[in-house]
């Protein structure tokens, strides 16, 4: 028997579809593999960071396991594993692989101890681990809340998520805004200058960073943070303190909602809150009755598109991720909620201030920055 062009067709489009599908999958796979190894990897950077391994090799040179072991106060046979792998993912680097593996030394370059061991540095980086151990032991609340339609409240998020967030925007908001960002808005720039001292509110301050960087670009300035959550409180004071600034930056745990009677402020700042909060135009609202004639409430938050698309590029899949698992779950903790989560565009913002009777929303354009949008709100 003969086969026909009829016989064929149908089994070669169903071969094609699937080698499709197989390529398709496979991919797939690959990439979740890959993403599940990132989560892996990132939890041996949290184990280097939280027990001071990176800076030890930092400050005190290449390290036998032995050697580090000592230097750390750590377990010798949990040292040479680590170092191990850090090598293997070429996080360090080791002087002779073929050596026993008792006298390989290991080091850490410039490069990587810039992102790995040094808070300060513009690329410190080892902070995003502590975001691991926190938001996944908080999964299964997560999912209870996808069913129930509640929340997971920040502080159940823990401290490693807290230390981190604030982190996350330590180095622009201490190093850049009060010396960048601020001195581009010339008004607000020369009222931070002059007398009589101006003052300041930080609301949903978290650890204090923004509060500290305007105290130490502008020396006359008092600053007033508010956070409902303690433990951010409690860090935010003492990162004051190290900082010199304790005599003119006050932290308090408070609702942002109560801050009229600590009033008048010539500036208000949100710094990536705005979207979190379950009641945003009661605290826009709040913030806009505590201003100071001619005051001015400053917002920075997610810079994502003005609507949807998908497939999304890495900052957006990187905001929905987080919404997903943190901000849209926190910000529905409190009912009823606003709902907004980390996606807030700029019609959002522009929505919430307007009914919080704010009469100008302005973006500012000029004041580039990687991940945060800045608004202008004007009563």
């Amino acid at each position: 028997m003969s086969s026909t062009t009829e016989d064929i067709a149908p089994v070669a489009a169903e071969e094609q579809a699937t080698d499709e599908l197989a390529e398709t999958a496979g991919a797939l796979m690959e990439r979740i593999f890959e993403a599940g190894l990132g989560f892996m990897e990132l939890l041996t950077v949290y184990t280097g960071e939280r027990l001071g391994l990176y800076a030890t090799l930092a400050e005190g040179g290449p390290a036998t396991p032995r050697e580090l072991a000592s230097r750390a106060g750590i377990d010798e046979r949990y040292s040479r594993e680590w170092l191990e792998q850090q090598a293997a993912a070429a996080f360090l680097e080791v002087d002779d692989p073929a050596r026993p593996a008792a006298e390989r030394r290991y080091s850490i370059s410039p490069g990587h101890a810039a992102a790995l061991a040094d808070p300060e540095s513009p690329f410190y980086i080892a902070y995003f681990s502590r975001f691991v151990p926190g938001m996944g032991a908080q999964a299964p609340a997560v999912v209870e809340a996808f069913r129930t339609g509640g929340g997971v409240p920040w502080s159940a998020f823990g401290p490693d998520v807290i230390e981190a967030q604030g982190d996350y925007n330590r180095g622009w908001l201490v190093g850049a805004l009060g010396t960048q960002y601020l001195p581009a808005i010339p008004d607000i720039h020369a009222r931070l200058q002059s007398g009589p001292p101006a003052r300041v509110l930080d609301v949903a301050c978290g650890v204090g960073w923004a509060g500290i960087g305007i105290a130490t670009a502008y020396p006359n300035v008092t600053v007033v943070g508010v956070d409902p959550d303690q433990a951010s409180i409690d860090l935010a004071r003492r990162n004051a303190a190290e900082h010199g600034v304790a005599d003119r930056v006050r932290f308090e745990a408070k609702d942002a909602r109560g801050v009229v009677a600590d009033g008048p402020f010539d500036l208000a700042i949100l710094v990536e809150s705005l979207h979190d909060m379950a009641r945003p135009v009661e605290v826009l609202d709040a913030i806009r009755r505590t201003l100071a004639p001619g005051g001015t409430l400053i917002i920075t938050d997610e810079k994502v598109g003005d609507a949807f698309s998908a497939p999304a590029d890495f900052s957006e899949r990187f905001c929905y991720a987080s919404s997903v698992t943190l901000c849209l779950p926190m910000g529905m903790a409190e009912q009823p909620s606003a709902a907004i989560g980390t996606m807030i565009r700029p019609d959002t913002v522009r929505r919430v201030a307007s009914e919080a009777g704010f009469r100008e929303v302005r973006i500012l354009e000029e004041l580039e920055h990687d991940s945060q949008r800045f608004y202008r709100l004007d009563s």
